[in-house]
């Protein structure tokens, strides 16, 4: 693979070509034993992990929570950079570069991006995207109940992609490991990545996930694939890609006679429904639009897909 990138000095211009030094194969090691261990070996320590095959992302380490002991699948790979001095001497580190000289640098820092998987949010990623450079790392931490972080293509949102990484199902039954679940991978690639949750319906919802999402492959045409091809054919306020706009007010509004004296006016836009007396309790329903959900943060853990309300005294028929 190789990598591109640009920079501008008011001293001296550089060109520079990042390049990725033994990507593959690496060593793998845990901290549970000593010296190289198999890809079987490892992935018998990590139960569910996979680690894939392509050059695009490289698990680093898993920690199942609680304290846990943490376990290295990967040692973390170090960028560098070619750097040619232009017309003047250039100060790279300690050393001096002479002009037109050409040498090999370690990239500027790496970032870590935490991704939180589930949890009091939903079935949703938070953040759902994020913008990586190559070397940068990506730390999945799993919250309630029991979710994945698996690699697809964006054609195919829900289905595992030959090659991809893996963190396999990590537990956390109401948020009750602390610290949560873990797994960090590297990012080593500038071209976007899509990952999903494969909990069964949970990507049919719209739970996607995309690193480096471009305009025309947006992280809301990844999440719309996904619920058109694994879900009902259209997203809710829940996974925050409704595709459906509140109903308007319905004729039926305008036409009722107008209140008994005391009742609450009906608003604009709200569509009456009908009950039932069932054990002196009045049972109804309603079909609410998307608008009508509370927002992604005000659901608690397993509050999906509505909530229970009543009716102000004033609003029921005399």
């Amino acid at each position: 693979m190789k990598y591109a990138a640009a920079l501008s000095l008011a001293v001296a211009p550089l060109a520079i070509a990042k390049a990725v030094h033994n990507v593959y194969p690496q060593h793998k090691r845990t901290s549970h034993m000593k010296g190289e261990a198999s890809k079987g070996e490892v992935l018998n320590l990590i139960e569910g992990v996979s680690l894939g095959s392509t050059t695009q992302v490289i698990v680093i380490w898993a920690n199942p929570g609680a304290n846990a002991e943490t376990t290295t699948l990967h040692e973390q790979v170090t960028v560098t950079q070619t750097v040619t001095a232009g017309a003047q001497a250039t100060v790279i580190g300690t050393d001096t570069l002479a002009q037109g000289a050409t040498t090999t640098a370690v990239a500027g820092a790496i970032q870590t991006h935490h991704v939180q998987v589930g949890g009091d949010a939903g079935l949703v990623f938070t953040p759902a995207e994020v913008k990586a450079n190559v070397g940068d790392m990506v730390v999945f931490e799993f919250m309630s109940m029991n979710h994945t972080a698996t690699q697809s293509t964006f054609a195919e949102p829900c289905k595992a992609m030959e090659g991809g990484m893996d963190s396999g199902f990590q537990a956390n039954p109401n948020n009750t490991v602390s610290p949560a679940p873990a797994v960090a991978m590297q990012v080593m690639t500038t071209e976007p990545l899509w990952f999903y949750c494969k909990q069964k319906g949970h990507c049919g919802k719209g739970m996607t996930f995309s690193i480096n999402p471009t305009a025309e492959k947006s992280q809301a045409i990844f999440q719309q694939m996904a619920i058109a091809q694994n879900g009902a054919g259209a997203g809710s306020a829940i996974t925050g890609n409704a595709t459906e706009t509140a109903p308007a007010a319905s004729s039926a509004v305008a036409a009722a006679p107008p209140a008994a004296t005391g009742a609450v006016e009906m608003p604009s836009g709200v569509t009456p429904g009908s009950g039932l007396m069932e054990n002196g309790a009045c049972v109804c329903a309603v079909t609410c639009g998307a608008g009508s959900f509370p927002a992604v943060q005000a659901q608690g853990v397993g509050a999906f897909g509505g909530f229970a309300g009543a009716l102000p005294s004033g609003m029921m028929e005399a």
